[in-house]
């Protein structure tokens, strides 16, 4: 009796040698089973099938070929086969209980039509011909939803290939990184594929038609990733796998490797023959977008002749109403320029050439090659973005050409002033003012005299350690002097030293005193007098240095309560307040800083405030189940070592215990449970929405104690921070990323590297 494993669940079957039809005992599928005629055989067999349960399709595919070079009637074998091919996966239908195909690998050839499976039916006997033709009728039927699914959805221009989630369930620094290409993408206007947002309003199950739809028509998949491991993800190999399979039967695309953190030589075998990007490198962003415009707009059919027939028969007008558009704007008459536009728009709402002068107009600019000279970056203008949409091929060209010359001349300016920057430390004779110049000019090596001032600072390095040695030889020649001369005045001195003794103690004692007594003595003077002539900023510096000298620290706290009491007489809503203090400079030796908050609401006496800066950086919560705002680590901490740590007691004071709801998640509907009574809270999605209106508004940067917490920061110095509603699931917290953007879906509770701003109400005598 041969063992087998079910090709469903993975339980064991135990089979006579001539059976070929089953019945698994654990999941009640019947199913076909191959010709095990020796253990060889079976090994490979049980080899195959694990790797095909687990969605490694390709690996198990190879086996199964092998199986077949060794017996070519094996009709198991070519069945196998087309389940890989199809990218067939048994789930459990949870309410009848049995076994269903899903297909993750849908194709356009009709399963029917496949030589794999026709060889299986030529070599089946009639109990294993009746299985395969009812599987392969469901799943027939299965992709034919796939493919009229899939029709429906508009092309895209890019596929985000990369693992979102690591083995412990946390989100990679891979999903960080293609966040960030996404938004850039897509301000460009390309239309992006990436699961984490393009999927996100849908199931599990239903996932294939989309991303069969995007594989098969985005022109450019971005692979990204921070380990070797992360490339080699099941579904991740599956996604870039059959990418370059369309490219292998002939379909005009481009794979894109990007790696960060790892070597090179560490990416999967089959992207030997691609130029992989190094994501560390500086301009790396910008440099992959601009590669991808390219690619895309060469891969853009030829403009028609009936383009243009469409352009110039919608009124005849417009020609000249554009040609003195155009000569407006050599005269630098740009008021009348952007007139005679926008009476061209009004004739024909998607004019690229009304839209250029528009944007040449804006930006002052009198011939269209200009623009090719600006020293700054005008693709997120809404006139330039209007122009390229509706601009033919040679239009488009020439705009790339103008921003990559931009690129260029901001690209050349940033690397002057680094240069500049780096010179500034060489005027300062210090080894490590050298080193600093150093590590500054290695970013921009090859740059004008960059690598000659390099070897400029390392000659100077060389000679101040020669400098230092010398100074260092002659102070050792002193001291041993100084040492021989010690030994002919000891005896000498020795009666004398009995003597002087005491009052070298007595010289001591007076400079402890002096230190510790009367120079703080006087500056408390100091600080009294300026505070009774109503200086309260001079003499609260003074409080706060003298530390614990008498009553200055409780003086220093009711200085800044009195001032924070002074600002809130008057405030309303966007000003700025400082009230409390936490460490933000990440310099402990200089004490705690004020901190800033910005005024959303004022009402009945008390102020709606949040931190201007993300001051701390946590998970929500270190429990990573069934998590509310109620249950969660992060509100435990706000309302007991953030607040007792940040504020005095008089300030709790001012902190009224409010009602805090608990908000559903708009978009997912997930229960937030109850509600709180808290002093510290953390924004609402609805409370975001409502007081930080724009994306600018919500974007926030961290200080600089919070990135040394470990809180992710962008390039533009802007980091992701929680808010409390749930997000996705009671697993998932909602935030919000570098843009300002909202993730209703959020992150998991207990990912690391999210910050903190937090919120709360302040009351004031009105």
């Amino acid at each position: 009796m041969a063992i087998f494993k079910c090709k469903m669940c993975g339980g064991t079957l135990e089979i006579n040698n001539n059976e070929t039809v089953a019945v698994c005992e654990y999941c009640g599928t019947k199913q076909t089973l191959p010709k095990l005629d020796d253990e060889r055989k079976a090994n490979l067999y049980d080899r195959a099938n694990h790797f095909r349960r687990n969605n490694e399709f390709d690996k198990a595919m190879g086996i199964y070929e092998q199986i077949l070079n060794d017996d070519n009637t094996d009709a198991e074998s070519y069945w196998s086969i087309v389940l890989c091919r199809y990218g067939i996966e048994y789930v459990e239908d949870p309410r009848t209980h049995k076994r269903i195909p899903t297909v993750n690998r849908a194709q356009y050839t009709s399963i029917f039509a496949d030589e794999d499976y026709k060889s299986a039916i030529q070599y089946a006997d009639g109990n294993q011909k009746e299985i395969y033709e009812a599987e392969a009728k469901a799943i027939d039927e299965i992709q034919k939803g796939i493919l009229e699914i899939s029709q429906k959805e508009e092309p895209f221009d890019v596929f985000i290939c990369y693992k979102e989630t690591d083995a412990n369930g946390r989100r990679t620094p891979d999903s960080v990184l293609a966040t960030e290409l996404y938004h850039e993408l897509t301000r460009d206007g390309f239309k992006v594929f990436f699961s984490r947002i393009t999927l996100e309003d849908k199931l599990g199950e239903e996932y294939e038609p989309y991303i069969f739809a995007a594989l098969n028509s985005a022109k450019v998949m971005v692979v990204l990733g921070t380990k070797p491991e992360h490339f080699n993800a099941v579904w991740v190999k599956n996604e870039w796998s059959r990418y370059l399979a369309l490219i292998k039967n002939g379909a005009k695309k481009m794979l894109v490797p990007a790696y960060k953190d790892m070597d090179p030589y560490d990416l999967p075998e089959e992207f030997s023959h691609l130029q992989a990007q190094d994501m560390s490198k500086l301009g790396f962003m910008q440099d992959l977008v601009r590669g991808i415009s390219k690619i895309i707009s060469s891969a853009e059919p030829k403009t028609e002749a009936k383009e243009t027939v469409v352009v110039n028969n919608v009124n005849t007008n417009i020609a000249p109403l554009l040609k003195r558009a155009f000569m407006f704007l050599e005269d630098g008459d740009f008021a009348r320029a952007d007139e005679f536009c926008e009476q061209v728009l009004n004739l024909e709402p998607e004019c690229a050439e009304a839209y250029l002068g528009k944007l040449m107009s804006e930006l002052k600019v009198c011939r269209q090659e200009d623009l090719g000279k600006l020293n700054y970056n005008f693709t997120e203008n809404a006139n330039y973005q209007k122009a390229f949409r509706f601009a033919d091929n040679k239009l488009k060209s020439q705009l790339d050409e103008y921003v990559i010359l931009c690129n260029e001349i901001i690209e050349e300016k940033r690397k002057d002033s680094i240069l500049d920057e780096a010179k500034s430390h060489m005027t300062a004779n210090e080894i490590s003012s050298y080193e600093s110049a150093i590590n500054i000019l290695e970013t921009i090596c090859g740059w004008k005299d960059a690598d000659e001032q390099i070897t400029i600072c390392k000659k100077n390095i060389e000679k101040i350690k020669e400098q230092e040695e010398n100074e260092r030889l002659e102070r050792e020649q002193r001291l041993e002097i100084a040492r021989k001369e010690a030994e002919h005045r000891a005896k000498r001195n020795k009666r004398i030293a009995i003597t002087i003794t005491p009052i070298i103690c007595a010289i001591i004692a007076f400079i402890i005193v002096l230190n510790t007594i009367i120079i703080p003595s006087g500056k408390y003077k100091d600080a009294i007098a300026l505070m009774d002539a109503g200086n309260l900023d001079d003499s609260y510096t003074i409080f706060r240095a003298l530390g614990d000298f008498k009553d200055s620290a409780y003086i220093a706290d009711n200085i800044r309560l009195l001032k924070a009491k002074e600002q809130l007489k008057n405030i309303s809503v966007g000003d700025y307040i400082t009230f409390g203090e936490y460490e933000q400079d990440n310099d402990i030796s200089n004490g705690l800083e004020d901190i800033e908050w910005l005024v959303l609401d004022v009402k009945d006496g008390k102020a709606l405030v949040i931190s201007k800066y993300a001051l701390d950086c946590m998970p929500y919560s270190t429990n990573n189940f069934n998590v509310t705002w109620a249950t969660s680590t992060i509100r435990s901490w706000l309302n007991n070592d953030f607040i007792d740590s940040a504020f005095s007691v008089d300030e709790q004071g001012m902190i009224p215990t409010v009602t805090v709801p608990g908000d559903k998640n708009p978009e997912y509907n997930t229960r937030p449970g109850d509600s709180t009574q808290d002093k510290m809270f953390l924004l609402s999605i609805s409370e975001v929405n409502k007081y930080l209106s724009t994306n600018f508004a919500k974007q926030c940067e961290p200080t600089a104690y919070t990135v040394s917490c470990g809180a992710m920061k962008n390039s533009n110095g802007n980091c992701w921070w929680w808010l409390r509603s749930p997000g996705a699931s009671r697993d998932y917290a909602a935030s919000v990323d570098y843009f300002g953007h909202v993730a209703e879906q959020g992150d998991f509770v207990d990912f690391e590297y999210n910050s903190v701003r937090p919120a709360m109400w302040i009351e004031f005598e009105k």
